[in-house]
């Protein structure tokens, strides 16, 4: 008979696009108490190294039509689930924590018959839930299911559209672990692909390139200072599907020379000293891990006045209103001539991350319990 499990995570895929968020799960699951069983299941394939540092990992290996597809799929679709719920009931598990509205909506129906289960829904980021979905939650009983959001900030916004309590618990990273884990100076700008030394300063971005994270406005507005500035650099790491546009855009704007996009960088979290100053210009946030591993590391961060950074940096220091690009011109020239430390400081002292982390584990904690 199959072992018990006492937290099942679940989540929808595995590869660098879902590295940060394995991530997540991975330091929420080692919360779980001493000899307890872990298993993660991803509902499509992919490497999930993080997760596997943990518990076991199994995999559907899905598509995403066959998940959520029409016709043929969606017969398809029914033995796969059925197939799912024999394997859930098997597994007897306590608790299962779920990845976001996209892995609750195909697993809480299936989970409905196992009355001793307890389900945790975990959101990460804003998204506008489609009627159905509110109903699914607003339906299942409230006495088995929790919700909760990454942030404050998430929290409030989930809670208005549900119509029912949605918990915030802001995710935190351990600071003595990813301080230690820094590269140096010269080899994070090494790995990074960059001559080194390098006789100006580095500008640096981390995430996907999608037209969200607002890649494109940052090479806008820093286009005049690197012009001006021959020696410094850009460096955008992560990859995705503006990659073209935003090289495109460098070459229009005659900085491409300046402009490095080294692409997707496992250990990016590593490499934050390669950079002077981070950029984040996001237009939306559930709740971003790049701006506390930049202010961890020492690195003054400029990111989008949004009220989730408001949230972690308990303040607006070093935060640029949205979409705003003489805002963003002025922002940067400031801080790359003035002493980046001052940012760095306040900006620290206001994430607090020991104070976090501490915070961080009572919550999640408990939920696990």
């Amino acid at each position: 008979m199959q072992t018990q499990v006492d937290v099942l995570n679940i989540m929808w895929g595995g590869g660098s696009a879902f590295a940060s968020v394995h991530k997540v799960h991975r330091d929420i699951l080692r919360l779980v108490g001493t000899g307890m069983v872990v298993n993660s299941l991803l509902l499509q394939g992919g490497e999930a190294e993080p997760l596997a540092e943990v518990g076991e990992v199994f995999s559907l290996g899905l598509s995403s039509t066959r998940i959520k597809g029409r016709g043929l799929a969606a017969l398809r679709r029914w033995f796969d689930r059925r197939s799912l719920a024999r394997w859930l009931a098997a597994r007897r598990p306590r608790a299962v924590l779920l990845d976001g509205i996209g892995v609750a909506a195909y697993i809480l129906p299936l989970l409905a018959a196992l009355s001793e289960v307890r389900i945790i829904v975990l959101f990460h980021g804003h998204k506008r839930l489609k009627p159905e979905h509110i109903r699914l939650l607003q339906r299942f009983p409230a006495e088995r299911l929790e919700l909760v959001a990454v942030s404050e900030t998430l929290a409030g916004d989930l809670e208005r559209q549900i119509g029912r309590k949605v918990v915030g618990a802001r995710i935190a990273l351990e600071p003595v672990a990813l301080g230690a884990a820094l590269k140096s100076r010269e080899e994070a700008r090494r790995i990074l692909g960059l001559s080194v030394p390098v006789e100006g300063r580095v500008i640096g971005a981390v995430g996907r390139l999608v037209k969200e994270k607002g890649f494109g406005l940052l090479i806008e507005v820093a286009s005049g200072w690197l012009k001006a500035h021959p020696a410094d650099r850009l460096v955008i790491v992560g990859e995705g599907s503006e990659r073209q546009a935003l090289l495109a855009l460098a070459y229009k704007l005659g900085i491409a020379h300046q402009v490095h996009l080294p692409g997707h960088v496992a250990e990016a979290p590593r490499l934050y000293r390669a950079f002077d100053l981070l950029c984040i210009p996001s237009r939306q946030e559930g709740l971003g891990l790049v701006l506390p591993e930049a202010v961890i590391a020492g690195v003054p961060v400029l990111a989008t006045d949004l009220p989730v950074f408001r949230e972690q940096l308990a303040g607006s220091s070093g935060l640029v209103a949205l979409d705003q690009k003489a805002a963003w011109v002025a922002a940067l020239n400031e801080h790359l001539q003035s002493d980046p430390h001052a940012l760095a400081r306040v900006q620290r002292a206001g994430l607090d991350p020991e104070g976090a982390w501490l915070r961080f584990r009572e919550r999640y904690g408990a939920l696990l319990r």
